[in-house]
C-alpha cells in the first residue's frame, strides 16, 4: 500500500488554496463544487447520491479543491457548504486529542521554507528550527483553521550530537 493524498476541510476554500499553491508551490489540479452531477459519469467527480451518502446528510454540498506538488503529493482541500463547516477549536487540533493532526512534508532546505512560511504570515509553534535526534531538521506551522503542518528536512549528520534547537540566525548553517 502507498500513501495517496490527504483531505484538509477548511472554512476558506481560496485562502487554503493560497497557502497550497502560492506558498509551498503546489499546482491547482481541479476547483469545482460538488456534486457535480446527479449520476456517475465520466466527467463526474462526485454525484449527489453519493455526496449525500458521503455526507450523511440530503443535499450535501461542498467547494473542492485538489492540488499536486511537482514531487507528485496530492492535497484535497474541502470547504463543506451543507452541512455548514464548523472551525474546531485549537485546542482541539493538538496532540491531546486523538484524529489526524498533523501532515508532515518533505523539503530540501528547511531555512528557506521556514522563511518563505514565515514571511507569508503563518504562525509557526516555535521561533527556530529544531533537530530531531542527529538526523533531520523540522519544525511546525499553522495553516488558518489552525491545523498543523510539519516540514521536514533529513539532515545526516554522522557523529555530531543534536542541538535542542536552532535559532534563527543559526538555521542557515
Amino acid at each position: 500500500m502507498r500513501f495517496h493524498h490527504m483531505a484538509i476541510m477548511v472554512s476558506d476554500l481560496p485562502a487554503a488554496i493560497h497557502l497550497w499553491r502560492d506558498v509551498l508551490g503546489f499546482e491547482l489540479v481541479v476547483e469545482r463544487t460538488l456534486p457535480d452531477g446527479v449520476a456517475p459519469g465520466p466527467k463526474v467527480l462526485m454525484h449527489s447520491t453519493l455526496l449525500d451518502d458521503i455526507f450523511k446528510v440530503k443535499g450535501a454540498r461542498s467547494r473542492m479543491a485538489w492540488l499536486k506538488s511537482p514531487e507528485g503529493a496530492m492535497i484535497e482541500l474541502q470547504e463543506c457548504e451543507n452541512p455548514p463547516i464548523q472551525r474546531t477549536p485549537p485546542e482541539n487540533l493538538r496532540y491531546a486529542h486523538t484524529g489526524i493532526h498533523e501532515l508532515g512534508l518533505a523539503v530540501d532546505d528547511i531555512a528557506f521554507w521556514f522563511d518563505k512560511i514565515r514571511a507569508a504570515g503563518y504562525e509557526t509553534q516555535t521561533e527556530y528550527i529544531w533537530w530531531c535526534g542527529n538526523f533531520a531538521r523540522s519544525f511546525l506551522f499553522y495553516d488558518r483553521d489552525g491545523n498543523m503542518i510539519q516540514v521536514w528536512q533529513d539532515v545526516p549528520r554522522s557523529g555530531v550530537t543534536a542541538q535542542p534547537e536552532i535559532r534563527l540566525a543559526e538555521a542557515r548553517k
